[in-house]
C-alpha cells in the first residue's frame, strides 16, 4: 500500500476530508513531538518536526499529482501547507510571545485586576 492510498483509506474510514485530516494530523504531531522531545510550548523543535513531515508529504503529493497539472498540484500543496501549519504556528507564537496558559509561579502574588472604571490598587 502506498502512502497516498493509506491517506485515502484514513479519509474513507474517518469520513473526514483531506483538509481536516491535515489539521488534525498537524495538531497530533505537534503535541506528540512536544512529548517525545520533552520540549515546552516555547520550543521551535515540535513546529519544525511538523513542518519537516509536511514538506515531505507535499513532495510526495506533488510527485503523485503533477500529471494532473502543475498549477493544480502547486495550488493543492500550498493549501495543504496552510492547513497543516496554521495551528502549530499559532501555538508556537502564543507559547513564545504571550503569557497565556502559564501557571503562576509558586509564592507569586496574584495579579490584582480592577473592574472597568475603577482605579488599580497596589
Amino acid at each position: 500500500m502506498t502512502w497516498y492510498e493509506l491517506k485515502d483509506l484514513v479519509g474513507f474510514y474517518t469520513g473526514l476530508e483531506q483538509d481536516a485530516l491535515h489539521v488534525h494530523a498537524a495538531l497530533a504531531l505537534y503535541i506528540l513531538a512536544m512529548g517525545l522531545f520533552r520540549r515546552s510550548r516555547r520550543s521551535r523543535v515540535p513546529w519544525l518536526v511538523v513542518l519537516g513531515l509536511e514538506l515531505a508529504n507535499e513532495a510526495y503529493d506533488l510527485q503523485h499529482n503533477w500529471p494532473d497539472g502543475p498549477d493544480w498540484a502547486l495550488h493543492s500543496s500550498a493549501k495543504d501547507l496552510w492547513n497543516t501549519m496554521l495551528w502549530p504556528t499559532v501555538l508556537l507564537f502564543v507559547g513564545r510571545y504571550t503569557s497565556w496558559f502559564q501557571r503562576p509561579r509558586p509564592g507569586a502574588e496574584p495579579e490584582l485586576r480592577a473592574e472597568p472604571g475603577e482605579p488599580r490598587s497596589g
